[in-house]
């Protein structure tokens, strides 16, 4: 399998797309007038207590407050209005929203996470064989030992890392939380104690996987700097990284910027005939699910239904939406293929990584679930305020 990796920066815009045998299966964009907080951590202050929601507003920045509340993390126990608090951002402001904070504060590293004031040790479920995972829960005991007042979490990347580039970035991350506790006592909220990577660093930490074919940077300047970033965090990494010659054109000349331009549309025609129309709304986005030329029968509305639930993940994760969705299916009178195509949506939504449990409502044929949204969508990115 060729897996491609492309970065784009401009003026306007920071973009990544990952490519499977020339085939889209990520992308991630960024606008530079607004980068995302998400990762970034904040000495702020508890400005106004909501008990009716367990949650409180903190001021982070002079002009933006937060929400913290249980859903991003466990609150402090006794909360008070004025209290300083260590707070990390979890989700961007989107739309009327605010920021989402969490006081669980995480140090992510390509393979390890500190999490602060909290103990113990934890491996990514994806970690699967039980060799690697002794090994590593061995080592992880042994390095989180010696970091006071943090946890150590294991990243998929932790499974075929050497010990030795473990033992560093634990090091590294130790240094780090030690750094962050020293600067919050140096001046009062609210500021800025941690300002995440640069886009570029960030997917390359970041990125699930095995290490990719290529890595192609349309500026020099940014690829140099990967190129020793990558030497000292993700050493895979770095001889696969290149700058392509043919710059701003990267994306047209691979089919992105197309495929972009599909992502902006409600309609997904899929393989049969049939298609999606997919609506966002500011309450939720909807899914109407449409059988082609032969939709009398009810094997095409079978058909039409499993292939929905076949291209939805993916079409969703490259929107980035987020929030409640409703999925209008194709009427089905067989109970029997009802229930396939709803364990279908669930099983298929399972490998997001991002969606919650599918709830059927009665007797209308309609499917709900939600979905995590950690920063603006596609859309959103690409159009701004147009």
């Amino acid at each position: 399998m060729h897996d491609e990796i492309l970065i784009c920066e401009d003026a306007a815009l920071h973009r990544m797309a990952r490519l499977c045998n020339g085939v889209l299966q990520a992308l991630q964009v960024e606008r530079c007038a607004s980068p995302s907080r998400v990762g970034s951590i904040y000495s702020g202050r508890v400005t106004r207590l909501q008990p009716g929601m367990e949650a409180a507003f903190v001021t982070i920045e002079p002009e933006l407050q937060g929400l913290l509340s249980p859903t991003a993390g466990p609150l402090p126990a006794k909360l008070r209005q004025g209290q300083r608090l260590l707070v990390q951002v979890t989700r961007d402001s989107v739309g009327d929203k605010r920021p989402q904070l969490s006081a669980v504060l995480g140090l992510p590293g390509s393979h390890l996470v500190l999490l602060a004031n909290r103990g113990g040790t934890g491996l990514s479920r994806r970690i699967q064989d039980p060799a690697s995972r002794r090994r590593l829960g061995s080592l992880l005991a042994e390095l989180a030992a010696g970091i006071e007042g943090a946890s150590l979490l294991a990243r998929t990347a932790a499974a075929d890392a050497p010990e030795a580039l473990l033992r560093d970035e634990a090091r590294l991350l130790a240094e780090r939380w030690r750094a962050l506790q020293a600067a919050s006592s140096l001046q009062g909220p609210p500021r800025m104690l941690l300002q995440e990577l640069p886009f570029a660093q960030r997917i390359l930490r970041d990125l699930p996987g095995p290490t990719p074919s290529v890595i192609r940077v349309a500026s020099a300047d940014t690829a140099a700097a990967l190129r020793s970033w990558c030497a000292v965090y993700r050493p895979a990494f770095a001889p696969r990284v290149e700058h392509a010659g043919d710059g701003a054109l990267l994306f047209a000349r691979r089919g992105v910027d197309t495929a972009i331009e599909s992502l902006l549309q409600p309609r997904v025609a899929l393989p049969s005939g049939g298609s999606l129309i997919i609506e966002q709304t500011s309450a939720m986005t909807t899914i109407d699910v449409n059988t082609g030329a032969d939709s009398g029968s009810s094997g095409a509305a079978l058909t039409a239904n499993l292939e929905a639930v076949a291209a939805l993940p993916r079409e969703l994760r490259l929107r980035g939406i987020g929030g409640l969705f409703a999925v209008d299916f194709v009427s089905l009178g067989d109970s029997a293929a009802w229930r396939q195509v709803l364990d279908a949506l669930q099983q298929a939504l399972e490998g997001d990584g991002a969606c919650g449990r599918v709830h059927r409502v009665e007797p209308l044929g309609v499917a709900l679930f939600t979905r995590r949204q950690a920063a603006a969508s596609l859309a959103e990115m690409v159009r701004g305020n147009d």
